[in-house]
């Protein structure tokens, strides 16, 4: 008997372990095309702010006002009707790219490949103080843009290192698909 309590007491500590690692994962379809899906870091939420037939603006964010937070924009762009991802594009509209960023920021640039498949431009702020990091991807014609921002009330207003690190592997598990339809 004492067995089988020890048992049942083990299975009910297993369960309860399981449930506090259960994981929060927004999914987010942007007018049948594109769907985006993650695990959120704890306390973060996801909402949509505004949409149309060829835009759309989210953010993740907290509670905590001194905690960062994620907008996403995303937009059809006709320049770009024809090119099915960011690794389509050529050097000189990769190197066009980039200027846009660089022009009122000091920046450096990387790239990063999700779990899904998507690759990202990552953009950098350099200097003392980063108040943020930006990724940019394209899918099926659309600019698809997530910039993390240092909380309105974050010391300094500016991202820590451990807040980027959170913020790539955060970016590294994000599926980002077109729709199957």
């Amino acid at each position: 008997m004492k067995k089988l309590i020890s048992i049942l007491l083990c299975a009910a500590l297993l369960l309860a372990c399981v449930s506090a690692l259960a994981e929060d994962k927004a999914v987010i379809d942007f007018q049948n095309r594109i769907q985006f899906s993650g695990v959120l870091p704890e306390g973060y939420k996801c909402s949509i702010l505004s949409q149309s037939d060829l835009t759309m603006e989210c953010v993740i964010a907290c509670d905590n006002p001194a905690a960062p937070r994620m907008n996403i924009f995303l937009s059809f762009n006709e320049s770009y009707a024809d090119v099915p991802s960011l690794a389509d594009l050529d050097a000189d509209s990769l190197e066009r790219l980039k200027l846009g960023f660089s022009e009122e920021n000091t920046v450096s640039f990387d790239a990063l490949r999700t779990d899904s498949g998507a690759d990202l431009l990552v953009v950098r702020e350099t200097g003392d103080d980063p108040d943020f990091l930006d990724f940019y991807t394209i899918c099926l014609g659309h600019e698809i843009e997530f910039t993390l921002i240092a909380g309105d009330e974050a010391p300094g207003l500016a991202l820590t290192d451990e807040q980027v690190s959170r913020c790539i592997e955060f970016m590294r598990g994000l599926s980002i698909l077109p729709v199957q339809g």
